[in-house]
């Protein structure tokens, strides 16, 4: 299997090919305009980082719908 390095912050890098699209959604109490960000992850990255966000109250999304552009999911040690 052939890996693909992406920077995610400093000299932290991610050695497998991101396959999922990681769907954030911060809602705005009183606004009608709610934060929705995208991110390109591995599939361990995805799952990882989807129960953390569960466990602290955010929605999240996780499909496989990647596409030129997405961001990586900043690095793991960042909400681990």
């Amino acid at each position: 299997m052939t890996g693909t390095t992406h920077p995610a912050n400093g000299n932290c890098t991610c050695s497998d090919r991101p396959t999922r699209r990681v769907i954030v959604y911060f809602e705005s109490p009183g606004t009608s305009s709610d934060l929705v960000l995208e991110y390109a992850a591995t599939s361990v990255e995805a799952c990882e980082f989807a129960s953390a966000a569960v466990r602290s109250g955010l929605a999240i999304t996780v499909d496989r719908k990647i596409r030129p552009g997405l961001r990586p999911l900043p690095c793991r040690r960042l909400w681990r």
